[in-house]
């Protein structure tokens, strides 16, 4: 799925005490379910910060939440002790949210390095990446 302009994708993972009920009234439209609480979710533009709210809040420690857009894409980290990151990914962060990454998921550095490919295993993002690479954004983020 690629999100309109004023919509985000997000993978709800690693999260307790959010429910069903707190999305929806949010506006947000749950896509897929993984297990019993791992969520795909499109969130409305105008309920983002509301929704990064609930993520600070809920996120488990040594858990993170990214948030895809069309034109940004979002990263909030729960590190030991509850200390929450918040990062944009960008040219100058990337190495920093590969880092993370891989130490909070155990992953190799260098599977997590082009975090753009990291992003698109996840089958709710490929179509949305896919679409970034395949249109040549402006921005050098986008390009491999």
């Amino acid at each position: 799925m690629i999100p309109e302009p004023h919509e985000y994708l997000s993978y709800l993972m690693g999260v307790k005490g959010i429910t069903d009920a707190d999305l929806t009234n949010l506006g947000i439209k749950i896509l897929e379910r993984h297990g019993s609480s791992a969520r795909g979710l499109l969130v409305p533009a105008a309920s983002l910060l509301p929704y990064l709210t609930l993520v600070r809040a809920g996120l488990s420690p040594g858990f993170w939440n990214e948030i895809v857009g069309r034109q940004e894409i979002l990263f909030v980290f729960k590190l030991a002790g509850g200390v929450v990151r918040e990062v944009t990914l960008s040219e100058a962060t990337a190495s920093q949210i590969a880092h993370l990454c891989s130490s909070l998921n155990g992953d190799p550095i260098e599977k997590t390095s082009d975090v753009l490919r990291y992003l698109a295993g996840n089958s709710l993002y490929r179509e949305s990446i896919a679409a970034f690479h395949a249109s040549g954004p402006r921005s050098p983020l986008w390009s491999s």
